[in-house]
């Protein structure tokens, strides 16, 4: 067998078992609700807090995250944005009269110590509001992360601008950088399951 193919075969073995990982320790969260307060920091013309609920259907796999990478590496940007946009995880809702939808593209959810829980969720980069003027962007996503415990209540950060990495060995997107500061989300609850 040949370095390459070698190198394939553990990292293929890897992800499998990441995935039975993943399965076991996060799949118990697939299906919830959160609900939780936005902090816009576009008061008077926007509430200066909305409201939002976010409904996670699926988490992504260790397999897509090496379908995503890939894509990437061998037909580019484009290709991957249209794998991106075609993947639904679930959805993030903002309830107020101009509150839009966003449609959550990638959901990872990452055990800790003590019952923690951290996820992270990636959108495509669009307005989330009729007032929302999105600046001149450096990259082509944006992230949601929340930090739970173990009664499932939290915080969490929303950036607007933000760029993301796979880690193909673990399975994993991370976010590597992002270009404007994030909105705060200083209270997110579990609610209920689907």
């Amino acid at each position: 067998m040949t370095e390459g193919k070698e190198l394939k075969s553990v990292i293929k073995s890897g992800l499998i078992a990441a995935g039975l990982i993943l399965m076991l320790t996060g799949s118990g969260l697939a299906g919830e609700v959160f609900r939780g307060r936005l902090l816009t920091e576009r008061a008077p013309i926007e509430p200066p807090a909305v409201d939002i609920l976010i409904e996670i259907e699926s988490w992504t796999t260790p397999d897509e995250v090496l379908q995503f990478s890939e894509v990437m590496a061998r037909s580019g940007i484009d290709s991957f944005l249209n794998l991106f946009n075609s993947t639904k995880k679930g959805t993030v809702r903002f309830l107020y009269a101009r509150g839009y939808n966003l449609t959550i593209h990638m959901a990872q959810v990452k055990e800790e110590a003590e019952g923690k829980k951290k996820i992270l969720l990636v959108f495509r980069r669009e307005p989330w509001s009729q007032g929302t003027q999105l600046g001149t962007a450096r990259y082509y996503f944006m992230v949601m992360e929340l930090k739970l415990n173990e009664q499932g209540k939290g915080e969490g950060r929303f950036y607007e601008d933000a760029q993301i990495q796979f880690d193909i060995t673990n399975g994993l997107v991370f976010m590597d950088s992002y270009g404007t500061s994030p909105k705060m989300i200083p209270t997110i609850r579990a609610v209920k399951k689907k």
